[in-house]
């Protein structure tokens, strides 16, 4: 029983005490059956877009992705701007 792979993970999720739970994660999961082992999770489009709207506590995360290309895209032309600007003679150093 020293090897790894057969050793049995601890569930570890954080109890209402703070401490990691004791108990062993379920077959194949890496939680216990009262931690999410059980859980199979939603599987339907409407199930997925049910959990989805029920764990937004706020909207901090909402359409990060577009938010960060939209940076994305504005420091690039920032960049081409000064490189542009350098390269006419309007700004000196880097």
């Amino acid at each position: 029983m020293n090897d790894p792979a057969q050793t049995p993970i601890k569930c570890g999720a954080k109890t209402r005490s703070g401490a990691p739970c004791a108990k062993f994660a379920m077959e194949d999961k890496r939680r216990c059956r009262l931690h999410g082992g059980l859980s199979t999770g939603p599987k339907t489009p409407a199930g997925r877009a049910a959990i989805s709207a029920a764990n937004t506590k706020h909207g901090r995360y909402k359409n990060w992705r577009e938010k960060q290309a939209k940076e994305r895209y504005y420091r690039a032309e920032i960049k081409r701007v000064m490189q542009e600007a350098r390269e006419a003679g309007l700004l000196v150093g880097k």
